[in-house]
């Protein structure tokens, strides 16, 4: 499966989005791009928010389908990243038809459907999970010569793993949480932005440190010459997306804000607005 949300035009403004979906009798024709979709060129399957409705606010004229990648009218096309991989890819949708019995939720509901999803993977992001952590760290630490010894006896090296451990387990009981609001039935809810707003520049950060360290050895990116399988040069290569994904840091601190904290929320102007009334770029 893969999450077709983002556009050229709406990524941190989910609801902006333009891709259209027209109801054709018992179906859906849908136009439109997508952007930055993780694993769209092996998907077999798709979930897919569209603007059904254009005269109506933004948030409010959003339905959501899921579809068979393999559908005649829709193209994947890789982008290729620094990292060499190509994680992510564009969607192209022309006159693609989807069955009316493939929509979830009601018409127009596609935002509450969106938010769930959302919030979903932010918990998956969030989880403080991975391929490295603090125990990778430690082994790396414990082989690297520093001028006063080993890196793992230098107290600024102590400090830092320390931190970042503390980070970790902090992630883990919030994940935990959430695991056990889910067991209950429960929608995970805004709190979730909080450990994708913690892990991802966390993720960061450790591995940017651990190339420091390495020196020159941090710039050898084949696995069978770096340390741990070059791990670390590889997640310092992926981490900025991580930052990005599921939702910028700067979102998830202004959903913390007004809907953990309870702070007074941002003026949108075009809250009210009917989508096809928005001013727009040329």
């Amino acid at each position: 499966w893969c999450q077709l949300f983002s556009e050229p035009a709406a990524g941190s403004d989910l609801a902006g989005i333009r891709t259209r979906a027209e109801k054709d009798g018992d179906e859906w024709v849908v136009n439109g791009q997508k952007i930055w979709t993780s694993g769209a060129h092996y998907s077999d399957y798709g979930i897919l928010v569209t603007r059904s409705n254009p005269d109506v606010p933004k948030h409010k004229g959003l339905t959501f389908f899921f579809l068979d990648m393999k559908t005649p009218g829709v193209e994947v096309k890789p982008i290729k990243q620094i990292s060499g991989g190509a994680n992510f890819n564009e969607v192209y949708f022309t006159d693609v038809r989807i069955p009316d019995s493939q929509r979830l939720g009601a018409e127009g509901d596609g935002w509450k459907v969106s938010l769930t999803t959302l919030m979903n993977e932010r918990a998956a992001i969030g989880g403080g999970g991975g391929a490295l952590g603090t125990d990778e760290l430690l082994k790396l630490f414990r082989g690297i010569e520093m001028h006063d010894g080993p890196a793992i006896n230098n107290m600024a090296v102590r400090e830092r793993l320390a931190d970042w451990y503390v980070q970790g387990q902090g992630l883990k009981y919030t994940r935990f949480r959430s695991l056990t609001a889910l067991s209950k039935g429960q929608t995970p809810g805004p709190e979730n932005s909080i450990g994708k707003a913690v892990s991802a520049p966390r993720g960061q950060d450790y591995t940017s440190f651990a190339l420091e360290l390495m020196e020159l050895g941090g710039m050898i990116t084949d696995p069978d010459l770096a340390p741990l399988k070059a791990g670390f040069q590889s997640g310092w290569l992926f981490a900025p997306a991580m930052r990005i994904a599921g939702g910028t840091d700067e979102i998830l601190k202004n959903i913390i804000a007004e809907r953990v904290l309870g702070l007074p929320g941002e003026i949108r102007v075009d809250k009210d607005t009917p989508f096809n009334e928005l001013p727009t770029g040329h």
